[in-house]
């Protein structure tokens, strides 16, 4: 009999420092014929915003688009999923899942590639300019396929999916900000980032347990039986989602300046998105508590919960199986998504107000967020590579 072991977490890990060699060689490919690009003036949403998702502050390489059509078409398919009944889920393969997430990234790569393209300077001696803007939308669109293409060849052979690709991206923005506006000055804004850093560190890392009566169990574990429910029960995702769903908003109205040049209301909303003025930090916070609670439904989504445990027979300790499970369930998930949607907007609220009074400067006011992601980021890979690591400890034995 030999027994072996498998080396499933350094090939993973390895698997995911190519992808992100990949990416960064991307990253280094500045798009043909392009001189300048959007305004990198303080506060300018897409300049902050942007770097985060993408990484590239001037938005003039290969890989311009980041991750955000990716993120944004992830987002778009699991609502559409969410919204279908039981039956209808069960009868949707991965492939025609998988199928709908790329057309859909597909479109969003397209619009922001048309919208991007119009803010560029192009270099006279480069060509036509309608030749060179075409062969820029192509040269961002085919960058977004390949980004979504390393996200999801790393889902399969890697760690984390798209996550090592954020964050590179985040740390690229967090040494780029750090380095440029002097962070160290600012002792509110450290104070504030480990602060946020500690709370995040705690709500990714303890859990809730309702505990169960499952009726096919009575031996001693029978009490070790329990749903469980982080405290904060979708991570960072509604700060990063609200980052990109933004930046997004803001392309839908430059494209309408375009189409309709003669209204002139849109460039007063343009300039109320900045997260220099209220109205744009208002939306930002007020969009980061409302996907905090949607995705808490979306993903853990109690209903169905409770319908399954009731289809096995289970229930939950003092509590009746059928619409009072329903309703118990629900209640958690919306005190816990609600409770961490208010965490994390007011967290932020704290930087971006200071940012609103000229005490920091506008390129830091999302200082917080980007430490928010990167240690939610890191606390996911750590359970992940901890599992696999389990995994490899085990030896298989072959006759």
């Amino acid at each position: 009999m030999e027994t072996t072991r498998t080396h499933e977490l350094c090939k993973r890990i390895l698997f995911s420092v190519l992808v992100l060699l990949i990416y960064l060689a991307g990253r280094s490919i500045t798009l043909y014929g392009v001189v300048t690009a959007f305004d990198d003036s303080p506060g300018n949403v897409q300049s902050i915003v942007t770097t985060m998702l993408s990484g590239d502050r001037y938005q003039r390489t290969l890989m311009s688009l980041g991750i955000m059509p990716f993120i944004n078409a992830s987002l778009l398919v699991q609502i559409i999923s969410s919204l279908k009944n039981i039956n209808s889920r069960t009868k949707i393969s991965k492939q025609k899942q998988d199928r709908w997430m790329l057309i859909t990234a597909v479109i969003f790569s397209v619009f922001m590639s048309v919208i991007q393209s119009l803010n560029l300077t192009l270099r006279k001696d480069a060509g036509p300019a309608s030749v060179v803007r075409l062969l820029v939308i192509l040269e961002m669109i085919a960058g977004s396929m390949v980004t979504y293409f390393l996200c999801k060849t790393n889902e399969k052979h890697g760690i984390g999916a798209s996550m090592p690709i954020i964050l590179l991206n985040v740390i690229t923005s967090l040494a780029s900000n750090l380095t440029m506006y002097h962070f160290f000055r600012y002792p509110v804004l450290i104070l504030t980032t480990a602060g946020i850093v500690v709370v995040t560190v705690f709500m990714e890392n303890s859990i809730i347990k309702v505990p169960l009566q499952r009726v096919s169990i009575h031996n001693i574990h029978a009490d070790q039986n329990y749903i469980a429910y982080k405290r904060n029960p979708v991570g960072i995702m509604p700060v990063m989602f609200a980052s990109s769903f933004l930046v997004i908003i803001r392309y839908v109205i430059l494209f309408l300046t375009y189409v309709i040049p003669s209204d002139h209301a849109f460039a007063g909303i343009l300039q109320n998105l900045l997260m220099t003025e209220l109205p744009g930090t208002t939306l930002y916070l007020i969009i980061i508590f409302c996907l905090s609670v949607a995705f808490s439904f979306i993903m853990l989504n109690p209903a169905e919960s409770a319908r399954q445990l009731q289809q096995n027979g289970d229930s939950i300790i003092g509590v009746y199986a059928g619409e009072k499970t329903k309703r118990y369930l629900v209640k958690i998930v919306l005190k816990w998504s609600m409770i961490s949607g208010l965490l994390q907007a007011g967290c932020m609220s704290i930087s971006l107000i200071l940012s609103l009074n000229h005490d920091i400067p506008a390129s830091l006011a999302l200082i917080p967020s980007s430490g928010m992601i990167l240690v939610s980021i890191i606390c996911s890979l750590i359970q992940e590579i901890q599992t696999y690591y389990r995994y490899d400890a085990y030896r298989f034995s072959y006759l």
